[in-house]
């Protein structure tokens, strides 16, 4: 072989590899962002319709800053002839013979946590249902969403200290706050519902979680398949360049967020539900988590037809008042 045919390959070679480092690093810097601090959701105008004009949906709204700058929103019932969520949630609940307090009365709380690239006011609609079962609602802007500074979301490796902290403060803040205290997360707020149940201090009654992840390199993994197909093909380099990524800029590794492995630590009472036709997060991890749940007061409910996004609207009044129905027999 002649000196200028080993150039010429090792030319290739480099060129190869340097273009191989450069698409890494591409993903690594993009996967990380996108998965640590997403495009940040602005209101809506479904929620600006709320919050104008709260009355109309059975709730008060009020606002606060916790000591550690996380913005939230704290919603109590008011009577409504109005509220249409909130009438046919009660009627559901009346039907299926659920001993109600007089509407308006607040008997526990539920702290809210949204899904990935949400925000505290997503909940307001589910915020109607909840309050017309007898509940104040606490919603949170978790890290790296909606108005909190925090620039990166952890999925619970770092959220569960900074809800006991911002408890603590609401508890401060409106001592009027009685009965017991539950959480309620969607997605990534699932996840965070289920590591919190494990390892929060605060004295939760149970818990609700919603298309919940067993562990956040599953859908990093999932994510991959939604790239360009010459990309998507590397999948197993694509996830562990996203990986890197994430533990320059946040300290952790995906596998390190596992609702799974937190599900095993649960003694309280569990409420989850997933989609039949989720692609992102299989159904078969919602189950995995179940049965990792030794506490024997857990439910499962599994929504036909309902995809990743959509659980709650598909299951409708019904799986609201599954949850609300849960909830209040922990009572």
């Amino acid at each position: 072989m002649s000196v200028k045919t080993k150039r010429w390959i090792i030319r290739i070679i480099s060129s190869v590899a340097f273009l191989f480092l450069a698409l890494f690093i591409t993903i690594a810097v993009y996967g990380s962002s996108e998965t640590l601090s997403p495009k940040r959701r602005i209101l809506q105008d479904y929620h600006t319709k709320i919050i104008q004009s709260p009355d109309d949906f059975g709730l008060t709204i009020r606002s606060f800053t916790s000591r550690a700058n996380t913005p939230c929103i704290v919603c109590s019932p008011v009577t409504s002839n109005i509220a249409v969520k909130s009438h046919q949630l009660r009627d559901e609940l009346t039907r299926r013979n659920v001993a109600l307090l007089p509407w308006g009365e607040i008997q526990g709380t539920v702290i809210m946590l949204h899904g990935h690239k949400g925000r505290k006011e997503d909940h307001l609609p589910i915020c109607e249902r909840f309050c017309a079962a007898g509940f104040a609602c606490l919603c949170i802007d978790l890290p790296g969403h909606g108005d909190n500074p925090s620039p990166y979301t952890t999925f619970g490796i770092k959220e569960v200290a900074i809800i006991d902290s911002i408890w603590l403060d609401f508890q401060h803040r409106y001592p009027q706050s009685k009965g017991p205290v539950f959480m309620f997360g969607y997605s990534q707020g699932g996840a965070i519902t289920l590591q919190a149940a494990a390892h929060s201090s605060i004295p939760l009654r149970a818990c609700a979680s919603v298309s919940s992840f067993a562990s956040l390199d599953r859908p990093i993994c999932s994510s991959a398949s939604h790239l360009p197909f010459i990309v998507r093909d590397l999948t197993p380099i694509t996830s562990r360049a996203c990986a890197l990524g994430i533990y320059c800029r946040a300290g952790f590794l995906p596998s390190d967020c596992s609702p799974l492995s937190a599900a095993s630590h649960i003694t309280i009472p569990v409420f989850m539900a997933h989609g039949t036709e989720d692609d992102f997060v299989e159904p078969s991890q919602a189950q995995e988590i179940y049965h990792a749940i030794p506490n024997s007061h857990k439910c499962l409910k599994m929504i036909p037809k309902a995809g990743h996004q959509n659980t709650l609207s598909t299951g409708s009044t019904a799986l609201y008042a599954d949850m609300c129905q849960f909830f209040l027999e922990q009572i």
